[in-house]
């Protein structure tokens, strides 16, 4: 069974740079490859959800003209119910934007969805005005380095990230960057999640499809999951370890992990 992402919501919300906020340290390093832009400059994040990331970076950087486009019809249709002054689109593999349109262009989590991430890719070049920035976090589970990758050949992963996340990609370090050198060249590289991080997120996937079977569902959100464990003792509990996960990967972040955050340049012809 394919991954239904009209059943499956991401993006509700504004992402913080607050510590304790999981979105912190992947918004952070979006402004960063952003910090040199000036009022007016065309912004486009790819696969936007409900809007949490470019809405975030909205609220910092106003002077920004801000797109957000994603496959989903429900998704788009949550994240134009903010008003956050983002213009929203609904979009396939191929972009409705014109050529050489936007100054930056920003993915989160995607790569590791698509079907043709070259074709993707290409695309993201196309908008990209010649010597644009893009920045890009992918999680590559194929990596040495990665849990998932460890639990695979133990035989235990079980599909959980296919089955709950819709990912399909598996990328290891090197196979993202030969990637994606076809288009961009590489302007700085950093990492996220390194232990805990990735211990967190294996555990939750577990969590997650202990629900789904207890739940008789095929699919579990996990944005819908956490946020109906966020009462009492287990909110403290959440600010706690993504703080701890946000100062690990502050502290690490030049030190490699399956967890990349790419700034890039658009290659001139």
């Amino acid at each position: 069974m394919s991954f239904n992402y009209e059943q499956s919501l991401w993006g509700r919300g504004s992402a913080t740079p607050l510590w304790s906020d999981p979105t912190s340290f992947r918004l952070r390093q979006a402004l960063s490859a952003l910090r040199l832009f000036p009022a007016g400059a065309r912004v486009l994040e790819v696969g936007c959800g409900a809007g949490q990331f470019i809405r975030g970076i909205k609220k910092l950087r106003p002077e920004l003209d801000c797109h957000g486009c994603d496959i989903s019809v429900k998704a788009i249709d949550s994240a134009k119910g903010y008003a956050d002054s983002v213009a929203y689109a609904i979009s396939s593999e191929q972009f409705l934007y014109e050529n050489n349109f936007f100054d930056a262009v920003l993915i989160f989590d995607v790569l590791e969805h698509v079907e043709n991430p070259a074709a993707l890719l290409a695309e993201m070049s196309r908008v990209l005005k010649p010597g644009g920035i893009a920045y890009c976090f992918v999680p590559c589970e194929g990596d040495v380095l990665s849990l998932w990758h460890l639990l695979e050949k133990l035989h235990l992963k079980r599909d959980l990230t296919k089955k709950h996340a819709g990912h399909i990609n598996y990328f290891s370090r090197q196979s993202l960057l030969a990637l994606i050198s076809s288009h961009f060249s590489v302007i700085s590289l950093r990492y996220s999640e390194h232990l805990l991080g990735q211990i967190i997120g294996v555990v939750a996937f577990f969590l997650m499809d202990y629900a789904a079977k207890k739940r008789g569902l095929a699919q579990i959100n996990n944005e819908t999951y956490f946020r109906g464990q966020s009462s009492g003792p287990f909110k403290l509990i959440k600010i706690i370890v993504n703080s701890l996960i946000y100062l690990e990967s502050v502290i690490f972040s030049r030190v490699p992990s399956p967890n990349v955050h790419v700034t890039l340049c658009k290659n001139k012809l």
